[in-house]
């Protein structure tokens, strides 16, 4: 049976509930009462919808990781834009993300990435399948970008894609630590100026 418009609103509010409450605490240290209360919603609508706080943690990493592709796709495709300008859309969009949001605000996926050795193997296989999505949507314009000589051909373009998603969280990271945007500025100009530039 399919769910009703108001079943539908009761899971995504448990669902943006508990990304708000893991994002500013953890996945371990957040619990379901919590999430609960600041939902609105009883415990037993809760288990109408997930099996377990576990079910619901993979739940939260599948929105998190579809609404992410959501805001990537457009640029990563935008045609009227080379390969490496899309590239570097997306992460000049994304450091933008950061000065508005403020650097203390942490995203739900690379919160939960830090918690990997303390989770269950589903709630770690999602965060992997996350990050492997992301990787993947920027090795296919990076491919783009190398077969028309813009970015170099040194790398294979997936092992590229893991790398720049590798610098860029820890870029991240070093924002929350340092208080400042200077590690993602850091980021672009590496990025962009040594490690994509075409050397041909």
């Amino acid at each position: 049976m399919l769910p009703t418009q108001k079943d539908t609103g009761t899971r995504d509010k448990l669902l943006e509930a508990g990304a708000q409450a893991i994002a500013a605490k953890s996945f371990n240290a957040c619990g379901l009462a919590e999430i609960l209360a600041a939902a609105g919603v009883p415990k037993g609508s809760f288990y109408h919808y997930f099996a377990s706080k576990e079910d619901f943690g993979v739940a939260l990493i599948d929105r998190a990781c579809a609404e992410y592709a959501e805001f990537l796709e457009p640029m990563l495709g935008d045609a009227n834009r080379t390969p490496l300008e899309r590239l570097r859309v997306v992460f000049e969009q994304s450091r933008e993300e950061c000065l508005q949001v403020g650097a203390s605000r942490q995203c739900l996926i690379p919160k939960l990435a830090l918690e990997t050795s303390q989770l269950s193997d589903p709630v770690h296989a999602a965060v992997k399948r996350a990050y492997q999505k992301w990787s993947a949507l920027l090795a296919a314009v990076i491919r783009e970008g190398q077969q028309r000589g813009e970015i170099d051909r040194t790398h294979e373009a997936e092992r590229l894609a893991n790398v720049l998603v590798m610098m860029w969280e820890g870029a991240t990271m070093r924002v929350q630590i340092d208080r400042s945007l200077q590690p993602v500025d850091d980021f672009l100009v590496f990025a962009f100026d040594s490690l994509l530039k075409s050397r041909s």
